[in-house]
C-alpha cells in the first residue's frame, strides 16, 4: 500500500535529517533537551530484561536506545526507514546486533520473534497507528513487552492550537485510544505521562520531573494529560 502524502513528507524529512545531521537528537527529530527528557522517562520505568533476549528498536534513528539495551546484554535489532540514519547508527553502535532498513507498517519480522519492542518517535509521522500497532503486536511473543511513545493530543499547547484552528504538522494521539487499541490485541497497558518544558522554559524541567509532581499527574490523569507533551505506553502481551 502506498504511503499517504503526510507519511511520505515525513519519510523524506527523516531521510534528509539522517543525511545532513550527525547528533542523535537531530536525527531523531528532537531537541537535545527533548531527547534527554524522553531517555530519562524511559530509564525511570525500565526494569531490565533477561540477558540475550531479542529486542527490536523501531524508528531507531541514530541508535540511542539500541545502544542502551545492547549494553545491558540484550540482542538488539535497530529498524528505521531512513537508510542514512541506519548507516550512522551502525557506525556508532558496535554492541548492537543488527540493523534493518524497514517500515513499521510492513515489518520484516517473523510472528512472535521478539521478547520486546521499542517504538519511540514514530507514530506521530503516520496517518494512523492501527497498522503499526498490529504489526508490532504480531511480532511480540506472549509475555513480551511493547514500549510506545506518542505525542499527547490533550496537552495544553495542542488544545490551544486546535482552539485557534492552527494546523498541526504532526499527528497527536490520546492515551485512551492507544490503550484501547492495545487491549483489544491482548495487552495489559500502563500509561505514564511525560511533561516536557519548551526550550525557553528548560529551567522548569526538573520540577516537571520531580517525584511529587509525577505522583500528582499519576493520581489525576486529566492533569497529567493537560501538562504532558508526550505519553509513554508500556504494554505486556498477555495472550
Amino acid at each position: 500500500m502506498p504511503r499517504s502524502q503526510f507519511e511520505e513528507h515525513w519519510r523524506r524529512r527523516f531521510t534528509e535529517r539522517g543525511q545532513a545531521l550527525d547528533h542523535d537528537a537531530g536525527i531523531a527529530g528532537w531537541s537535545e533537551s527533548g531527547l534527554q527528557t524522553r531517555i530519562r522517562a524511559f530509564k525511570r520505568h525500565w526494569t531490565g530484561a533477561p540477558a540475550g533476549s531479542r529486542w527490536i528498536d523501531i524508528g531507531c534513528g541514530a541508535g540511542s536506545y539500541s545502544r542502551m539495551l545492547a549494553d545491558e546484554g540484550l540482542e538488539v535489532i535497530g529498524v528505521d526507514y531512513s537508510q542514512p540514519s541506519v548507516a550512522k547508527a551502525a557506525q556508532r553502535s558496535p554492541t548492537v546486533g543488527g540493523w534493518v532498513v524497514g517500515d513499521v507498517t510492513r515489518l520484516p519480522l517473523a510472528p512472535q520473534s521478539a521478547e520486546g519492542i521499542l517504538c519511540f518517535g514514530v507514530l506521530q509521522a503516520l496517518s494512523s497507528s492501527d497498522q503499526a500497532l498490529a504489526e508490532m503486536a504480531a511480532a511480540i511473543k506472549p509475555g513480551g513487552t511493547l514500549w510506545v511513545d506518542a505525542l499527547n493530543a490533550h496537552c495544553a499547547p495542542h488544545l490551544l492550537k486546535k482552539l485557534l484552528r492552527r494546523p498541526a504538522n504532526l499527528r497527536y494521539e490520546t492515551a485512551d485510544a492507544l490503550r484501547r487499541q492495545l487491549e483489544q490485541t491482548g495487552f495489559a497497558v500502563e500509561t505514564h505521562w511525560v511533561p516536557i518544558a519548551p526550550g525557553r522554559l528548560q529551567s522548569l524541567q526538573p520540577l516537571l520531573e520531580s517525584a511529587p509532581l509525577r505522583a500528582m499527574l499519576k493520581l489525576i490523569p486529566p492533569l497529567g494529560a493537560l501538562l504532558s507533551h508526550s505519553v509513554l505506553i508500556v504494554a505486556r502481551k498477555t495472550a
